[in-house]
């Protein structure tokens, strides 16, 4: 029999056949409304996405006028890792003493000085320093929106995550275009940098004075409960998802330069092509994810179709299929992040914060280790064979994808899982 269903005085016109594959939009749920705190989570995104993408060719072209070796160029991916690693570890202590609010928006102010520390550091160990602090609060205002977006949006979490970061994506798509356009100029590609900080002034200004929900059920600490094993079998192939995105987004312009021998900048620019790709995925992804249960297939989906476009381009010396490998490889990395992160929350939704908390923590280890494997072996063995890491990478996040598919579908007791852990 089916059940009829009511629209509520505050449900928009037009959404009683917009949303029929999504259950919460039945009469004993909401239906996914976007409003202000909605635009502030995307927009704090957006902004630290182009922080993140700029990183890459920012190094690149930083190798090229200081004259370091690879393997300090990945101690700076590394050190804005290191950062994040200690972001992860306090941020729920951080969350508790500060409150959602402070957090927030202090981490954005300590992005912003980070960004620009590194816009105008002309030594190693100004721009390492510059990167540690960027790493450190940068990675706190991505989990503090995540978090946000998470709470607000419990019952369309895919939904919101995966829109989140199809917004992040435009400005990802914008990073390296400006960064590497501006390469050609005496420094003036260190100008690149001037866009993320105006955008997070603009949003210091415009929504500082608004309030934001508290950190979650004020019945207990953050920490009470340890998180199930399931939650950490979904965050580990989150771990090795995120090594593949941006073990790509450090490594994919230094592979060009050596297969295709292309400038730097130029390498720089048709890095554009991974960020555009991975703009395409997660729109047609935002279409995707109505229901929480395609996770799983979608995330299996994007794991191959990653695998392919990053074969190719890890093979090719021509510069047309590099390039449309690199927009394969985009679509394919793209939901990967948010279906990941969203879907280990699943496994403990009643303590989203600490949840997403460690997340990051797995994430940011991730990116730490998989460009300093990267460097250390591209100074060793070159960046081509080096990039072999990306394959071993994909066939990790596969076997844990998998694994925990086998677990769902046949039962948590007949499929053991992690002990769980805090």
């Amino acid at each position: 029999m089916t059940v009829p269903r009511r629209r509520g005085p505050t449900a928009p016109r037009g959404t009683d056949n917009a949303d029929s594959s999504d259950p919460s939009t039945l009469c004993d749920g909401p239906v996914f409304r976007r409003d202000r705190l909605t635009a502030l989570g995307y927009t704090s995104l957006a902004a630290y996405a182009y922080c993140l993408y700029a990183l890459a060719p920012f190094l690149t072209l930083l190798r090229r006028d200081l004259d370091f070796s690879y393997l300090v160029m990945s101690l700076h991916s590394t050190t804005f890792a290191a950062g994040s690693v200690l972001s992860g570890l306090f941020f729920t202590q951080a969350l508790c003493r500060l409150g959602r609010h402070r957090l927030f928006w202090l981490s954005v102010i300590g992005t912003a000085c980070g960004v620009v520390l590194l816009a105008v550091g002309n030594t190693v160990a100004f721009t390492l320093a510059a990167t540690a602090l960027l790493g450190l609060t940068g990675p706190m205002l991505q989990t503090s929106s995540l978090a946000l977006l998470s709470v607000h949006h419990s019952s369309h979490r895919d939904r919101a995550l995966v829109e989140a970061n199809a917004t992040a994506s435009l400005a990802a798509v914008l990073a390296p275009a400006v960064i590497g356009s501006l390469g050609g100029t005496d420094s003036g590609w260190r100008a690149g940098l001037a866009l993320p900080v105006v955008a997070f002034v603009l949003l210091y200004a415009l929504g500082r004075s608004r309030p934001l929900p508290g950190q979650g059920a004020a019945a207990g600490p953050l920490h009470q409960g340890r998180l199930p094993g399931r939650f950490w079998l979904r965050s580990s192939a989150l771990g090795a998802a995120a090594g593949i995105e941006f073990g790509t987004v450090f490594y994919g312009a230094p592979l060009l330069v050596s297969r295709l021998d292309l400038s730097i900048s130029h390498a720089a620019t048709l890095m554009t092509l991974f960020a555009v790709g991975i703009l395409i995925g997660r729109t047609a992804g935002s279409r995707l994810v109505n229901d929480q249960g395609k996770a799983p297939r979608l995330l299996t989906g994007s794991l191959l179709l990653a695998a392919a476009g990053l074969s190719i381009f890890w093979s090719s010396h021509a510069l047309v299929l590099s390039s449309v490998a690199l927009l394969i490889a985009g679509a394919g990395v793209a939901n990967l992040f948010p279906l990941s992160f969203s879907h280990a929350i699943a496994a403990a939704p009643d303590r989203s914060d600490h949840a997403a908390a460690r997340n990051q923590l797995v994430v940011n280890s991730a990116i730490m280790a998989a460009p300093l494997a990267l460097g250390g072996l591209s100074d060793l063995v070159g960046v081509s064979a080096a990039f072999a890491v990306q394959a071993v990478l994909i066939v990790a996040a596969l076997l844990l994808v998998t694994v925990d598919r086998a677990a769902a579908s046949g039962g948590a007791g007949r499929t053991p899982l992690p002990a769980d852990r805090d």
